[in-house]
């Protein structure tokens, strides 16, 4: 999973991110899981505070942020609602 974090008044094309990506990286590489957030929480330090994140892992009900799934047969990446992380979780819908 990313966290991303985008500019005030922009928003996240899936497919334009995943085409960027297929350029750019080898499909190991690809995150399968994005969080959008207003902003990264750091430590005193300036060090990301990564163990929340963690914890609440990229369960809808869990996460309050918006979450997306990349979704390959589409070449984008989509949201991730509960419908959608069921059939992740069930095997239904492989990633």
């Amino acid at each position: 999973m990313a966290a991303l974090v985008l500019r005030p008044g922009c928003r996240l094309d899936g497919a334009r991110l995943y085409r960027h990506l297929q350029e750019l990286l080898p499909p190991y590489a690809w995150p399968r899981f994005l969080r959008l957030q207003e902003r990264l929480d750091m430590t005193e330090t300036f060090k990301q505070q990564k163990g929340r994140l963690a914890r609440e892992g990229c369960d809808p009900a869990c996460v309050a942020e918006p979450l997306l799934v990349l979704d390959a047969a589409a070449g984008a990446y989509v949201a991730l609602g509960a419908q959608r992380w069921a059939d992740i979780a069930a095997g239904r819908l492989r990633l």
